[in-house]
């Protein structure tokens, strides 16, 4: 009987929007997550908005704080009735939907850093994703050094949102997949 063909790896795209970058004086005020297969079609989405303290939110950067006032997002963490605990609970339960704990490949842009918040604040998640992780910014590197005329023309997402995010950083990726990951074409007399 021959062996099954290992199931196809589960993309857990994560962005995380936070106070500042250092996960030892900055928290995280919102979350979102995409799951795709390898074929980067969407099969489940979700975005929290985390509530957090005026004392918390008095400390963000000030770039950030600009940011988030401008987009909403500082408004929307002020009426969120939503916790941290709760935030992670709910993006834990619908990616222990689509992985196994261990198995999903976290996707996204820069993503090093939202990792290390999940390490810190999300542990409950993190322990979802492999330690494997692609990272959509080495290929923008890459892509810069090696073939600059393939680069992605990264559209800027409007209002900078978790979501919003994720969906151009999956864009960029099927950039790279069109441009980059081509197939070797073959010729009739089966030579590449």
């Amino acid at each position: 009987m021959p062996a099954s063909a290992p199931p196809p790896p589960c993309f857990v795209w994560l962005d995380l929007e936070m106070t500042g970058l250092d996960p030892d004086d900055s928290a995280i005020i919102e979350i979102g997550v995409i799951i795709t297969g390898p074929d980067l079609v969407p099969r489940a989405e979700m975005e929290r908005v985390i509530w957090q303290p005026e004392e918390v939110l008095a400390r963000m950067e000030p770039i950030v704080r600009e940011m988030h006032t401008r987009n909403g997002l500082a408004k929307r963490v002020r009426e969120s009735q939503t916790s941290l605990r709760v935030a992670e609970k709910e993006i834990t339960a619908l990616v222990s939907q689509h992985c196994d704990v261990g198995e999903g490949i976290l996707c996204g842009n820069s993503i090093h850093t939202d990792r290390r918040f999940l390490v810190k604040y999300m542990p409950m998640l993190d322990r979802y994703l492999h330690y494997r992780q692609v990272d959509v910014s080495s290929l923008k590197v890459l892509a810069s050094a090696w073939y600059p005329d393939k680069v992605a023309q990264r559209k800027a997402p409007s209002g900078h949102t978790a979501l919003a995010d994720l969906r151009s950083s999956i864009a960029e990726l099927t950039h790279y997949r069109t441009h980059l990951f081509v197939p070797p074409t073959t010729t009739p007399g089966g030579n590449t």
